[in-house]
């Protein structure tokens, strides 16, 4: 698994293990190493990866902007609210970042969303 998506054994351990905070782009790594879309993999059942799915970094910006501009935040608003600075909300908006796990579940829990609608691409399956 580990060579698959290009990541250390240690980091697929710690991940395992609940111990490490991974880099999204690691998260996306495994996912695809999985064959499976990356938000699926914080919801109930995995869901297959297909040719369509964009750049996990895409598919965060998109959702963080629609999903900040559906509560009617401002960037230093969501700051505020899930403590995140407002250079590295921007940062992720513009595609800049690489965020830390922990950094996006902060976005998603202040917006009130699942780790996996804030990954998860508008048009994809999600499941019953």
């Amino acid at each position: 698994m580990a060579e698959q998506a290009h990541v250390s054994r240690t980091a697929v351990q710690n991940l395992e293990l609940g111990r490490s905070n991974l880099p999204l782009s690691i998260v996306d790594n495994l996912a695809r190493a999985l064959g499976v879309k990356t938000g699926s993999l914080f919801g109930k059942r995995p869901i297959a990866r297909d040719e369509t799915d964009g750049l996990i970094e895409v598919v965060l910006a998109q959702n963080l902007i629609a999903a900040r501009k559906r509560a009617m935040l401002t960037q230093e608003n969501l700051s505020q609210q899930s403590g995140v600075s407002r250079f590295v909300i921007a940062h992720v908006e513009r595609q800049a970042r690489n965020p830390k796990l922990l950094t996006v579940a902060k976005l998603a829990a202040a917006l009130d969303l699942s780790l996996e609608a804030l990954l998860t691409a508008p048009h994809s399956e999600t499941g019953p």
